[in-house]
């Protein structure tokens, strides 16, 4: 089986610090960091600023056999940051069938809502987000690297 489940962290503006702190103190092991910089040289319409380039678009450390993700925003970009929607859950697999069966029956329950439909971008042939109806984000994502 290819299918995994991590934790994912939105952290506000401090993911560099929070990456930092979890080497530190919990011996994490660093396995993939994209910056908005890099970001912007695949995705034309990332808008870059002083502030902003050195931001962690995306990153996956390696605690023990769990993965942990950090990013800076949450899931829903218009979103204001707080404690508690900071947080989701990222479903992947090696099995793209696998990940479009998990979005249509995750997305069959009326009380799902949709934040981003399941489609290609420029990391993924299948990357979307949905809210669960108890508020738990859950990203869906097809990673053929996990086989």
């Amino acid at each position: 089986m290819t299918l995994e489940i991590a934790i994912f962290l939105s952290m506000n503006g401090k993911a560099q610090e929070a990456i930092q702190f979890y080497k530190q103190h919990l011996h994490a092991e660093c396995l993939f960091l994209v910056t908005y910089e890099d970001m912007a040289k695949r995705d034309a319409s990332i808008i870059l600023t002083e502030q902003n380039k050195n931001f962690i678009s995306h990153s996956v450390l390696q605690i023990g056999k769990t993965k942990l993700m950090i990013a800076e925003e949450t899931m829903t970009p218009n979103e204001h940051y707080q404690i508690g929607n900071h947080m989701s859950l990222c479903i992947q697999s090696a099995d793209l069938a696998e990940i479009e069966s998990f979005y249509r029956n995750v997305t069959s329950d009326k009380n799902t809502t949709i934040i981003t439909p399941l489609a290609e971008n420029t990391f993924s042939k299948a990357y979307g987000i949905v809210q669960d109806p108890f508020g738990v984000h859950i990203q869906l994502m097809y990673d053929p690297r996990l086989k």
